[in-house]
């Protein structure tokens, strides 16, 4: 089962009659996945802490739960599950010139992705 997380608020794709602005998906076996919006600078786990704390931001996960910037931040930091054990890359071992066209990991090892995916 996989969750993804929308941001709602005054900028490009925040908009509350639509699905807001994708900030990616948890799935449970596998590390949380960023959406990279490069237009935006949002291609690193630091530039979305530092967007969704923006007063002007609300996060909602895709079944309309309200979701804390300490909650979401938490979701995205976490790195074994309800086991303990480890979840999974979603790049695999790609890395650097092995990355498919849109794929990302910035320099704290997060994975994002700059295209659609649900």
């Amino acid at each position: 089962m996989s969750v993804n997380f929308y941001a709602f608020g005054p900028f490009p794709g925040g908009d509350t009659a639509g699905e807001g602005l994708h900030i990616g998906q948890h799935a449970s076996v596998h590390r949380f996945l960023f959406r990279a919006h490069p237009a935006m600078g949002l291609t690193s786990r630091a530039a979305w802490a530092e967007f969704i704390r923006r007063p002007d931001v609300s996060i909602k996960a895709e079944h309309g739960r309200d979701i804390s910037v300490e909650e979401m931040e938490e979701t995205w930091n976490r790195r074994t599950d309800v086991k303990d054990w480890p979840l999974k890359s979603r790049f695999g071992i790609r890395r650097g010139s092995d990355l498919r066209s849109g794929e990302f990991v910035d320099s704290e090892g997060y994975e994002l992705y700059a295209g659609e995916f649900c």
